[in-house]
């Protein structure tokens, strides 16, 4: 029985003007967009991939399925927030205003911000990956979706900065910027990229298709402008998610039962803030949980 997944919380509910048409659960750090395609949102819960939506009754019935093969009794959704506990301040920009750095007219035009560590409301960490390594039994496979995630380019900063990209689902690469870019993927289990984007391609030329999960994020550069990093985590179900602004998270419709997440940033040293991070999930209710995100893990 196949499982159709809530893409509305799959990927960051920012928009991110082409980042995605809506964002999924599975949020992404920056925007998600695009045409047909998904506008993620960088900081956010994830966008909506834009899947068929399945009736209340059939809702119902998959539900009752999953629960039962995964030896609960129902659904249930993880609700939460990352937080740093210790001293720690958001970082000075990667590229100021006004630098003298490669194609400056249009690199230089703002600020380009260190989004390594993002910190908001209440030392809340935005940009942290929360996810299952593997899908619990029982949860079924992804739908398919002919809908595309939107990885932008604008005055030489990825957007969205984080995004979780289901398996077999296009990404489209376009720019804004009237100077050329380079797209180079590191990916360990899938293909990798290594490819020019043109100025200003807003059609999406250049596509990028994962048909494997990652373990982890893979990260995804531009040789043209050393400084522009953003990271993709190739996934092959719809439990995972990334902080919004404020360090916030939800995964919705998880199986009843005691599941592993794995909270991956980019600033932890290793770069897990927990590799096992064990949660008991009730039928019907919400578990909120508060991730501790020690300042003394970070290394810049």
């Amino acid at each position: 029985m196949r499982l159709r997944s809530n893409m509305n919380s799959l990927f960051s509910k920012t928009q991110f003007v082409l980042c995605g048409v809506a964002a999924f659960v599975f949020s992404g750090c920056g925007e998600y967009g695009g045409g047909a395609s998904v506008v993620p949102n960088v900081t956010v819960l994830p966008a909506d991939l834009g899947g068929n939506i399945a009736s209340t009754e059939e809702t119902g019935a998959q539900a009752e399925t999953v629960s039962e093969s995964a030896g609960g009794s129902g659904l249930g959704s993880l609700v939460g927030r990352v937080v740093l506990d210790g001293t720690a301040t958001n970082l000075p920009p990667l590229i100021a205003m006004g630098a003298d750095v490669k194609d400056k007219e249009v690199c230089a035009k703002f600020d380009v911000p260190d989004e390594r560590l993002v910190l908001g409301a209440d030392n809340g960490v935005a940009n942290v990956f929360v996810y299952m390594q593997k899908a619990p039994k029982g949860s079924g496979a992804l739908e398919s979706t002919d809908e595309a995630l939107i990885f932008d380019q604008q005055y030489c900063r990825f957007k969205p900065h984080c995004l979780i990209v289901p398996t077999g689902v296009t990404v489209k690469v376009l720019s804004e910027d009237t100077v050329a870019h380079n797209t180079h993927s590191y990916p360990n289990k899938n293909q990798g990229v290594n490819s020019g984007v043109a100025p200003g391609d807003r059609e999406g030329k250049l596509q990028i298709t994962y048909n494997r999960a990652e373990s982890e994020p893979i990260e995804v550069k531009c040789d043209y402008h050393a400084w522009m990093k953003a990271y993709h985590l190739p996934i092959d179900h719809t439990f995972a998610a990334i902080t919004d602004e404020n360090g916030k998270f939800e995964i919705p419709n998880l199986p009843a039962g005691e599941h592993t997440f794995a909270v991956w940033h980019e600033a932890a040293s290793g770069k897990f803030v927990e590799r096992k991070l064990v949660v008991t999930i009730a039928s019907g209710q919400a578990k909120e949980v508060e991730i501790k995100y020690p300042s003394s893990k970070l290394e810049f």
